[in-house]
């Protein structure tokens, strides 16, 4: 049986072990350069201020009174503010404010006007890691109309696409990436995130385009191949530890060379070998394992019955009369059947306001029915139980995060937020907007459970301080430098095997 093992090891460790080693590698790599994204806040701060004069017109032929309206945004497309409307229906509509018509796609000259913002990053009062890539300092120049790129496979909707490429003429190659649907900034990569990405995010997720435009394809190859190496990591942890025992008094290993370096790294990282790999495929949530129930009903019950398009034309010309200065974007925050918009402005100021464009902060009895709204869990009805009972939730106030709703790298979180949290801790949390009172994030079993087998092993992130730097830092390069050293080894042993 040992030799089987031995076989199988040697042997899976030629194919999988060179991937590991890729994995590894790129791991350093993501430590410091993450997959480009561009941060909600900074898309905000390059947008232009509403402009209410001659606004705010729809046409029954763009928004019927009755139709139902699930949300809707109002941001200005280079001179002439655009409301953006989602149907209950799934559709999506442009709508041009000064006109009331419907809007076609984005030409080519509005989107390069669009690009053309970002040629100089605003000067911002808060902090913002991102304001050096912002900077940009000539005309840009259209490279194409593309669906997709390396850069646009993760957070672009399809009703996004096709994008407009843009790259801007300033020292840091900064490309920009334009929706011809809806004329909004999308994307935003410098030279040096795209030549890091290359050695960093791409192969470690196998984030190659012509393979993960086939998301199916991808997920079951990543799926599979983590298996394997899972697989492979098990058997060598045993081998290890039964050839370790099997020596006499004082010796740990009976190899040599580059068989004792892996004998004795795959003695001492194994585990976290092991937990690692383990971590990177439960990241796929395969067959389901970690899934979350989502909180779509949940959400769907807080904003309750969606307002009608005469009701949101109503709201948008008490907005447009009330005329609030600096408003850089209007969204639609409904609550419990009742029309609310949420205005942003260009750092990170927002405001609710009613239907009518007055001011209406979320308030303690709002407060209130979120929680008894969020309390009611529905269960299946037996002999001895309800059909309905109420798990009583406890309302704190939360600015700086906690083990589950926190800020990462490049996935930042709004902040502070009310947490809705259960006497029992096992219970699920939801974290609620302290402006507009939207479901910002539920945490039930399945998103808990997500949390720590993949946040908390892949990314060694069990507590605030644990993710703290150069804390940090130290103990990933530890560990990830002995998990190299018994991938490398492994893979060329394996190389070294095939030569014979």
């Amino acid at each position: 049986m040992t030799r089987l093992l031995l076989l199988v090891h040697r042997y899976l460790g030629i194919g999988i072990g060179i991937l590991m080693v890729m994995w590894c590698l790129s791991g350093f790599v993501m430590m410091y350069v993450s997959y480009p994204a561009l941060p909600p806040q900074t898309r905000l701060a390059h947008l232009e201020p509403i402009a209410w004069g001659n606004c705010c017109r729809v046409s029954v032929q763009a928004l019927a009174d009755s139709e139902r309206v699930s949300s809707f945004r109002i941001e200005m497309l280079t001179d002439h503010p655009l409301l953006e409307v989602h149907t209950d229906r799934g559709s999506e509509k442009l709508i041009d404010l000064m006109s009331g018509a419907l809007l076609g796609p984005v030409a080519p000259r509005e989107a390069a006007l669009v690009a053309q913002s970002y040629r100089e990053a605003p000067t911002s009062p808060l902090p913002n890691v991102h304001a050096a890539r912002d900077t940009t300092v000539a005309t840009p120049q259209l490279l194409g109309l593309i669906e997709l790129d390396e850069w646009t496979l993760e957070g672009v909707s399809a009703g996004e696409r096709p994008l407009y490429r843009f790259k801007m003429e300033d020292p840091r190659g900064t490309e920009l990436y334009v929706s011809s649907t809806t004329g909004r900034v999308v994307q935003l990569t410098t030279r040096v995130e795209r030549f890091w990405n290359w050695f960093g995010s791409v192969p470690h997720w196998l984030y190659f385009t012509g393979l993960r435009r086939h998301a199916e394809l991808w997920s079951e190859i990543v799926i599979y191949t983590s298996l394997a190496g899972c697989f492979l990591t098990i058997i060598g942890i045993y081998l290890g530890v039964r050839q370790l025992l099997s020596q006499p008094c004082g010796r740990w290993s009976p190899y040599r060379g580059f068989r004792l370096w892996h004998h004795l790294a795959g003695l001492v990282v194994g585990l976290f070998t092991l937990s690692w790999v383990l971590s990177g495929l439960l990241s796929m949530n395969p067959w389901g394992l970690l899934e979350g129930a989502g909180a779509e009903v949940e959400r769907a019950q807080l904003r309750g019955l969606e307002p009608s398009g005469l009701q949101v034309k109503s709201a948008v010309q008490a907005l447009a009369a009330a005329h609030p200065t600096g408003v850089v974007a209007v969204q639609s925050a409904p609550l419990h059947g009742r029309l609310y918009l949420v205005t942003s402005y260009a750092y990170d100021k927002r405001r609710r306001l009613d239907a009518n464009g007055t001011d209406d902060p979320l308030d303690d009895s709002q407060l209130s029915l979120i929680a008894r709204t969020l309390s009611a869990r529905t269960i299946p009805p037996t002999e001895h139980a309800s059909a309905q009972t109420l798990v009583p939730l406890q309302l704190q106030w939360l600015s700086e995060g906690d083990n589950y709703y926190f800020s990462h790298d490049s996935s930042p979180v709004r902040l502070p937020v009310y947490r809705l949290a259960p006497v029992h801790a096992s219970g699920t949390r939801y974290y609620v907007d302290t402006v507009s009172g939207e479901l910002l994030a539920e945490m039930d079993g399945g998103n808990r459970g997500y949390r720590w087998w993949y946040q908390g092993l892949h990314r060694l992130d069990f507590s605030a301080w644990l993710r703290g730097r150069p804390q940090w830092d130290l103990l990933v390069w530890i560990l990830l430098s002995g998990v190299t050293v018994v991938c490398v080894t492994g893979a060329y042993l394996g190389y070294q095997r095939l030569r014979r």
